[in-house]
């Protein structure tokens, strides 16, 4: 969605969980105070048909594979954030690095939590933090989890 000159543009901010995540969320919202913008916080639900992996791994990982699990997480998270940016929410169901890409395409700005504070050589990223490096078509900005206090 293309800016203009009174208001800013959309901000897509992916969310699963992390304290990094709700961090990203944080500063996609101080960002859109900051442009007029829009921020869609949005948190993909993997598909428990696609998800590869031991089934240890998938116990892990089984509350992204519950919709209502996944759309309260998110509302969680967008209820921590005290902003007057307007928040819009959305949960999908897919591949991660696909549907945070495939919302991007139409925003000026993808915003994503990473693992926390690294140096450039060391830059062990998680998988859909690399693949929407490698794929972005907006710009693109990491932003650390806080440290702990």
């Amino acid at each position: 969605m293309p800016r203009d000159a009174e208001t800013g543009g959309t901000i897509v901010v992916g969310l699963d969980g992390s304290p990094a995540s709700r961090q990203a969320l944080r500063w996609a919202c101080w960002e859109a105070e900051l442009t007029r913008g829009r921020v869609l916080a949005m948190s993909v639900r993997e598909d428990p048909d696609l998800m590869p992996g031991s089934e240890f791994a998938l116990r892990s990982r089984s509350t992204w594979r519950d919709e209502d699990a996944v759309r309260a997480a998110l509302r969680r998270d967008v209820g921590l954030v005290a902003t007057t940016a307007p928040i819009d929410e959305l949960v999908v169901t897919g591949e991660p690095a696909d549907e945070l890409l495939s919302a991007a395409n139409e925003a000026d700005l993808l915003v994503l939590g990473s693992k926390g504070p690294r140096g450039l050589s060391a830059l062990p990223l998680g998988g859909v933090a690399a693949e929407c490096i490698r794929r972005a078509v907006c710009p693109l900005v990491l932003v650390p989890a806080a440290p702990a206090r």
